[in-house]
């Protein structure tokens, strides 16, 4: 009889269990959306412990970029293999970037095409075999805990030969010399600060990432640009010079 109790008391804290992890923040809750040109759609709400662990301001702003980029090639010739290089290497985490990309499409900003081209060609391919080999600093600490590195408070490029983590850190110092080797500071002059530029980066990839890079600390309030209506030169290719205004601090 003894061992029968000791069964059922068991059994019974086994479904406790169940009942209580059920509870938990592990399940993803359905929000829907209507729209005129398809049926109405459901995006899935991360589980709230994920977002608890997320650097969310980073992800809303992978996920705004990711939208533009659906956007810009209307979901034709995606470089699926380079964008993964800039999302979260966690799954789990990956979910907050799909909830915000979905609700995009939800609210319109997406058409089906650019919708599609993300859950048939990005979500597959990530999951099944996600980024390797990134730190995840940028994504599992909250934003306002402690100061962010550059390269995370800038955010992903899904535009160059390299992810952001790898360059941005390197330009933001050549832009800090800039103002002390220079008396002229403008994007031409910046390059040239740059000097010899890794193998296989050459041309407008190179004003890409110093161009991103500028951009980031024009909108953390470090300096300010400006078109000069001049051409500069690199390596044979042009681009559109630009005047970079430093601070007082």
């Amino acid at each position: 009889m003894k061992q029968h109790t000791g069964l059922f008391f068991l059994l019974a804290l086994l479904l406790l269990f169940e009942s209580s992890c059920s509870g938990l923040p592990s399940q993803r809750k359905p929000v829907e959306f209507s729209r005129k040109d398809a049926p109405p759609i459901q995006c899935f709400e991360p589980p709230p412990d994920v977002i608890a662990r997320s650097n969310t301001a980073y992800l809303d702003l992978t996920a705004k970029r990711l939208g533009a980029v659906l956007q810009g090639t209307g979901g034709v010739g995606l470089d699926v293999e380079r964008i993964r290089q800039e999302l979260p290497p966690a799954v789990s985490i990956f979910e907050v970037i799909e909830f915000r990309i979905c609700t995009q499409y939800g609210n319109g900003v997406l058409s089906k095409e650019e919708y599609h081209a993300f859950t048939k060609q990005i979500i597959p391919a990530y999951k099944n075999d996600p980024p390797h080999g990134q730190s995840a600093i940028g994504f599992l600490r909250p934003f306002n805990e402690s100061p962010q590195p550059i390269e995370v408070a800038c955010g992903p490029s899904f535009t160059t030969k390299r992810p952001a983590a790898q360059f941005v850190s390197q330009w933001a110092a050549n832009i800090r010399r800039l103002r002390t080797e220079r008396n002229v500071h403008d994007l031409q002059n910046l390059i040239e600060v740059q000097g010899r530029i890794p193998v296989g980066l050459t041309g407008k990839d190179v004003i890409q990432e110093a161009q991103f890079t500028l951009s980031c600390m024009a909108e953390k309030g470090e300096l300010q640009i400006e078109k000069l209506g001049t051409s500069g030169k690199y390596h044979g290719e042009e681009f559109e010079n630009q005047r970079i205004i430093f601070g007082d601090r």
